[in-house]
């Protein structure tokens, strides 16, 4: 059964992935996921909202410098800040993404709460199986 992944994504690079310019989304950790996973994308403050959604077409779990030197063209982040963010890290893990559509109204985080209420946004990543998801929505 494919999963629904809950990524918090700073606005600067969640726009970009609806912009068409960040087709991978980096992490220092892997998700648990697999090709055809939903993922729904948390822009966090002072966005605080669901903005969008795309479809996880591959994980790729490598060294920081092959990534780099395999995407950079499609990373959304310039060199000096992609060293920063993994000068302490072996490996590099890419979420490659397809089908990137963003909401025609974001979802404020207020709004998710009043449906769900122990909601919180993931640090890193929240997972949701689809039949839960619809089974709540059904019931609201």
């Amino acid at each position: 059964m494919s999963k629904i992944v809950v990524v918090s994504i700073k606005p600067e690079f969640a726009n970009k992935i609806f912009d068409g310019s960040k087709k991978i989304e980096l992490r220092k950790a892997s998700p648990n996921a697999r090709p055809g996973d939903l993922m729904i994308v948390y822009s966090t403050s002072p966005e605080m909202a669901v903005i969008g959604v795309c479809k996880i077409q591959e994980v790729i779990k490598t060294s920081p410098r092959e990534i780099w030197e395999k995407h950079s063209d499609i990373l959304g982040i310039d060199e000096d800040r992609f060293n920063d963010y993994f000068s302490e890290s072996t490996i590099a893990v890419g979420i490659v993404i397809e089908n990137a559509r963003r909401l025609k109204s974001k979802i404020p985080l207020r709004s998710i709460r009043d449906k769900f209420p122990e909601f919180a946004p993931p640090q890193t990543f929240k997972y949701f199986s689809r039949d839960l998801i619809s089974n709540s929505l059904a019931q609201a």
